[in-house]
C-alpha cells in the first residue's frame, strides 16, 4: 500500500532527532569539528530535510493539482537520502573521510533524482493561476535544495581530499564557501520551503490563515534573493554578504509578524500546536538577528545555525508532526477517508510536556553555543532526549485510541 506520506521517513526523523541530542552531549563533553558537523547534518538532513521530502510527496499534488511524474523515483530517492544521511553523520562523527565522500555522492545523486522528477511534475500545465504560482514557488525552492546538495558534495570532496588526518584540515581549506552552503541550505531551502508550505498548512493546523498573500510573496522573495546574494558574496565580498543576509532577515521578520498574527487569531482547539508555531517563529527572529550580526563581524554564526535548525525549523516540524504526523497515523490505521482530528486522540499533557522540554532543549543548546558553556549544551541535550519519549508515548496512545475507537454509521 502506498501511503500519502510514507511513515518510515517520519519515524526516522525522530530517530535522527535523538541522535542529534546524543551528539550534542558528546560535543559538550569534548568539542570537536567532526561532532559539530555531525550534529548539523543529523538535524538539517536527517531530522528536517528527510521529513520535508516525505511531506512534499503529498504537498506537491495536493497544493498544485498536478499528478506526480516519476513518483516511484521520488519515493526511492527519499529512502536513499535516509541511507546517505545516516552514513554522512557517522562519517563526520568518526572522522571517516573515505566514507564521507561515498555518503556525499549518494546524497547528491538522491537529491538530484528527487528534484528532477519534482521539477518535471511541477512543469506540467497547472489547472489555475494559484496552482501555477505554487508550482513555480516549489520549483525555485527545490532548485535551492539541488544547489545546496551540489555545494555540500563539493565541500565533502574537499574534506575527503585532505587525507586521512583530520576533517578539520579539509574544513579549513573549504571554509570560504561553507557559509554559502549554510545560507542556501538553511535559508533558501528549509526556511523558504516552510514559509511557503505553512501558508497552506496553517489553516487546518490553526484554523486561521494570512490576511494578505502579498506578505508571503514579499517575504519569500526577500528570503530567496537575500540568501542567494549572501551565498554569492560569502567567499568574495563581505559587502554583498551583508546586503544579502540583511535582505533575508527582513523577509524573515515580515513572515514572523504575519505568522504571529495568524497564531493570535487561531481557532483550532489544539493550543500546543499553536505554541509550537509561536516558539518556532520566535526562534526564527533570533536566528535572523544572529545571522545579521554575524555578517557584520559578531561571533554569532554558530548560534544562528543552531537557533535556525533546532529552534525555527525544528519546532515548526514538531508543530506539523503533532498535526500532519497524527493524520498520517490516523490514515494508516483507519484509512485515507477518516476525518479524526489530531486533538481527539493526542494526550494534551504529553503534548505540553514535549513542547516544554523541546523549548528547554533549544534554549540550552543555543545559549551554550553563544556563551561557550558546555553545561548548558548538555542540559539542553538532556531535555531534548527527554522530549522524545513523551512524543513517542503520545503517538502510542493515539494509536491505541484509534484502534479502539468505534465509528457509528447512523
Amino acid at each position: 500500500m502506498r501511503h500519502w506520506i510514507p511513515p518510515l521517513p517520519l519515524a526516522a526523523g525522530i530517530v535522527f532527532q535523538a541522535v542529534a541530542w546524543i551528539l550534542a552531549l558528546a560535543y559538550a563533553a569534548s568539542p570537536s569539528s567532526g561532532i559539530a558537523l555531525a550534529w548539523v547534518h543529523a538535524v538539517a538532513l536527517g531530522w528536517l530535510t528527510l521529513v520535508a521530502l516525505s511531506v512534499l510527496l503529498h504537498v506537491v499534488p495536493a497544493f498544485t493539482d498536478l499528478p506526480w511524474r516519476g513518483e516511484r523515483i521520488a519515493r526511492a530517492a527519499v529512502a536513499a537520502v535516509l541511507v546517505g544521511a545516516s552514513a554522512l553523520v557517522v562519517s563526520f562523527a568518526l572522522n571517516a573521510t573515505a566514507a564521507l565522500a561515498a555518503a556525499a555522492v549518494l546524497l547528491v545523486a538522491a537529491v538530484l533524482a528527487y528534484v528532477s522528477v519534482a521539477l518535471i511534475t511541477l512543469a506540467q500545465p497547472a489547472p489555475d493561476r494559484t496552482s501555477a504560482a505554487i508550482a513555480r514557488a516549489l520549483s525555485v525552492t527545490l532548485l535551492m535544495l539541488a544547489a545546496t546538495a551540489l555545494l555540500g558534495g563539493a565541500l565533502a570532496g574537499a574534506m575527503a581530499a585532505a587525507g586521512t588526518g583530520s576533517l578539520a584540515a579539509g574544513a579549513a581549506r573549504a571554509f570560504a564557501v561553507a557559509p554559502s552552503h549554510a545560507l542556501l541550505g538553511i535559508g533558501a531551502w528549509l526556511t523558504v520551503l516552510i514559509t511557503g508550505v505553512s501558508a497552506q498548512t496553517f489553516r487546518p493546523m490553526l484554523g486561521a490563515r494570512s490576511r494578505s498573500t502579498r506578505i508571503h510573496v514579499l517575504s519569500g522573495g526577500a528570503l530567496v534573493l537575500g540568501c542567494v546574494l549572501g551565498a554569492a558574496g560569502a567567499p568574495f565580498s563581505p559587502a554583498l554578504l551583508r546586503a544579502g543576509v540583511t535582505l533575508a532577515a527582513l523577509g524573515a521578520f515580515a513572515y514572523a509578524a504575519d505568522a504571529l498574527d495568524i497564531a493570535r487569531r487561531a481557532t483550532a482547539p489544539h493550543p500546543p500546536v499553536r505554541a509550537f508555531v509561536v516558539a518556532s517563529v520566535t526562534w526564527l527572529v533570533v536566528a535572523a538577528a544572529c545571522a545579521t550580526a554575524a555578517a557584520w563581524g559578531a561571533p554569532l554564526a554558530a548560534t544562528a545555525v543552531v537557533a535556525a535548525l533546532a529552534g525555527w525549523v525544528g519546532q515548526m516540524v514538531n508543530a506539523h508532526m503533532h498535526h500532519l504526523g497524527v493524520r498520517v497515523l490516523t490514515t494508516l490505521i483507519r484509512g485515507d477517508e477518516d476525518e479524526t482530528r489530531p486533538w481527539e486522540v493526542l494526550d494534551a499533557r504529553l503534548t505540553w510536556t514535549t513542547f516544554a522540554l523541546a523549548q528547554l532543549a533549544v534554549l540550552g543548546i543555543t545559549a551554550g553555543i553563544a556563551f561557550e558553556q558546555p553545561p548548558a549544551i548538555a542540559a539542553g541535550a538532556l531535555a531534548g532526549l527527554a522530549a522524545i519519549p513523551a512524543m513517542l508515548a503520545n503517538a502510542l496512545g493515539a494509536r491505541h485510541a484509534l484502534r479502539g475507537r468505534t465509528v457509528s454509521l447512523l
